[in-house]
């Protein structure tokens, strides 16, 4: 999980990253609203002025509709943690793949 601080520091292809993953981990959570402005936001790059006329609304209220969301789903993932241990889980999980590509190497020598 990235915090305020670690967003800060990361580069913008991590954060809108992480984002996806917290949309795709906790996105039913969401009101169907909310979640289609994230996913139109953030898979495809629609700006708050696209995502405003795409909701009829004003581009600050179609900010404040993803931002709500966004911060939802970092309430979530503070509280459950269940996007963190799925990453902790495919690293893992490549790890152990790496592993046994090794081991398969070593038995064909």
């Amino acid at each position: 999980m990235l915090s305020a601080s670690a967003s800060a520091s990361a580069g913008p292809a991590a954060v809108v990253l992480h984002r996806q993953r917290l949309l795709d981990v906790y996105g039913a959570l969401l009101t169907a609203r909310q979640r289609e402005a994230c996913r139109l936001h953030l898979d495809e790059d629609l700006s708050f002025t696209e995502l405003a006329e795409r909701f009829e609304c004003t581009r600050s209220g179609a900010h404040d509709l993803v931002r709500r969301a966004l911060a939802q789903l970092e309430h979530y993932e503070d509280r459950l943690g269940h996007a963190t241990e799925l990453s902790r889980r495919e690293a893992a999980e490549a790890r152990l793949q790496r592993r046994i590509a090794v081991l398969e190497g070593r038995g064909r020598v």
